[in-house]
């Protein structure tokens, strides 16, 4: 179902995107520069119970973001991302309740070597990367309505791809979309978590060099990871949107 959505919008926007890249070779997400953001994420945990699925929803997460860009040299280039996150969670059923409600923070840091095909209109490389996050620990049953949460940490490896062109009023836009592996480095959570699949998908567009709102950026993603662990799958679903203030070299 995600990949038939994905393709769907992909094929909705491709012709937006390709349309006439060769005519704005200098595109923004092309050059070497550093990416100063800050944005807000909605996040949903989910795992099945003895008594149904227990869901947990977030409130407005902030989230702060560092992303670097190398200079790009015979068509290949690097990406450096740092983020932080605080997370606070509810349960989505008013029957239930959660043991403890911590404010949680998600960490991590990413490597995105990419190489740029001939025409700049696409990328395609790898990533690897390593976080922390919040997984269910404990769910509620039959005798206990009470769940909790605790910390995972895990590192992640897969292919991304990302497609460069521009809006119809000629701002540089580029679609990524990134398939990784996920594989438990340790947690405290009385549940097991072993390993698991990420899909992401995101959306950027940049002001342009010569506007009004020169050199800020603006993002918009989607994240689905589905995690498995001793009793049933676990699922964290997330959208969010960051602003970025971009500085060039």
């Amino acid at each position: 179902m995600i990949i038939r959505n994905l393709s769907l919008l992909f094929f909705l926007c491709s012709e937006l995107v390709f349309a006439k890249v060769s005519d704005y070779k200098s595109l923004p997400f092309l050059d070497e520069n550093l990416k100063i953001g800050v944005g807000l994420g909605y996040s949903k945990l989910e795992i099945g119970s003895e008594v149904g699925n227990y869901f947990l929803l977030s409130q407005a997460n902030p989230r702060f973001e560092i992303q670097y860009d190398t200079p790009k040299i015979d068509r290949y280039a690097q990406r450096f991302t740092l983020f932080l996150e605080q997370l606070l969670y509810r349960p989505e059923n008013a029957i239930l309740q959660l043991k403890y409600k911590p404010e949680f923070y998600s960490y991590g840091i990413a490597w995105k070597p990419r190489w740029i095909s001939e025409g700049e209109g696409f990328a395609y490389g790898f990533k690897i990367a390593a976080k922390s996050s919040a997984v269910i620990s404990e769910q509620p049953d039959p005798f206990n309505v009470y769940g909790d949460i605790a910390t995972r940490y895990s590192g992640e490896i897969g292919a991304t791809i990302v497609w460069f062109g521009q809006t119809v009023a000629k701002l540089p836009l580029s679609i990524d979309f990134e398939y990784l592996y996920s594989g438990t480095i340790a947690h405290n959570s009385l549940l097991d978590y072993q390993d698991g699949s990420i899909y992401r998908f995101g959306i950027e567009f940049d002001f342009g060099k010569r506007s009004v709102l020169s050199n800020w950026n603006f993002r918009a993603f989607y994240s689905y990871e589905d995690i498995h662990n001793d009793y049933k799958n676990f699922v964290d679903k997330e959208v969010g949107l960051i602003l970025n203030k971009t500085f060039f070299f």
